[in-house]
């Protein structure tokens, strides 16, 4: 399956989201950009290699941490921005914000401010596509806090009992907010969709390709009629909770924070493999990174 894929086009996609949450960060501290932002820097493999298993017109509903499965998705990084700077060409006019992106062009139903909050949307679009007959598909990407809120264990009961074509992904990114998660958390995330039958599987989330064949089996049998899945992806957030969310040192050590940036990263990880298998050097992620800061 993995030479099915462009798999320099997946290092794109994930360094387009890292650049652009740079970017937003200073368009934050420099005062230029109104509200807060969430950033997704160190979860791109989820984003890049869930998506790039999906068709156009599947669906995804996401986060209030929501920029990277956006642009995975194949939302404009012009309307991106216009949309953070509160402009009429924005998604949603500006009057959304950096919570509430939506582009139904490309599947993207709407990312979600109330946490868990989207993963009835996800469902119902799922629902909608076996009334139609539809192959389409429905992503509903929430994070570890999330998997306490009730309205997710009701949607994955409902989607048990009705086989509804819908995968749920879980980013576990280790933290609700500054508490870690297993302090509200109580037991294993992955026994409760494995309670209600769910197949469900725990993955390496900074491992792009990992991502993708995972979630490419899960899509299939979700189209095959076979019902829903449940992935739960291990990973990491490099920045705080959001933009404001500096002085991180009573919740996590910089240690821990250096360990996943150079240890874990999933943009490095992806390049190691690709030199590896000479599909690429430093000077084709230099011509990358120019084409992309191009834009």
């Amino acid at each position: 399956m993995d030479d099915q894929v462009d798999w320099l086009h997946v290092y794109e996609q994930m360094l387009k989201i890292r650049l652009f949450e740079e970017q937003v960060n200073e368009l934050y501290t420099s005062a230029k950009m109104p509200g807060l932002a969430h950033l997704y820097s160190g979860e791109e493999a989820i984003a890049v290699g869930v998506c790039e298993a999906l068709q156009r017109d599947d669906y995804i509903t996401s986060t209030h941490r929501g920029h990277g499965h956006c642009l995975a998705k194949g939302a404009s990084i012009d309307r991106m921005y216009a949309e953070l700077l509160g402009k009429a060409a924005g998604y949603c006019k500006g009057k959304g914000g950096s919570m509430h992106i939506a582009d139904q062009d490309t599947g993207n139903l709407g990312a979600n401010a109330i946490v868990g909050g989207s993963a009835g949307i996800a469902t119902g679009a799922a629902m909608s596509s076996k009334m139609r007959k539809s192959s389409q598909v429905a992503v509903c990407f929430f994070g570890d806090g999330a998997i306490n809120q009730g309205i997710v264990y009701e949607v994955m009961n409902m989607a048990a009992l009705w086989k509804l074509p819908v995968l749920y992904v879980c980013e576990n990114n280790l933290y609700n907010e500054y508490t870690p998660n297993a302090e509200t958390t109580a037991g294993s995330m992955t026994a409760r969709p494995l309670a209600l039958g769910i197949p469900t599987e725990e993955i390496d989330g900074q491992d792009v390709r990992l991502v993708y064949t995972t979630t490419r089996r899960m899509v299939e049998r979700a189209r095959q009629g076979q019902g829903p899945s449940f992935l739960l992806c291990n990973t990491y957030r490099y920045y705080g909770h959001h933009v404001g969310d500096i002085q991180r040192s009573y919740y996590r050590s910089k240690a821990e924070e250096e360990y996943w940036k150079t240890e874990r990263d999933p943009l490095n990880l992806l390049a190691r493999w690709l030199i590896e298998q000479h599909l690429a050097d430093t000077t084709v992620f230099e011509a990358i990174e120019r084409r992309i800061r191009s834009l």
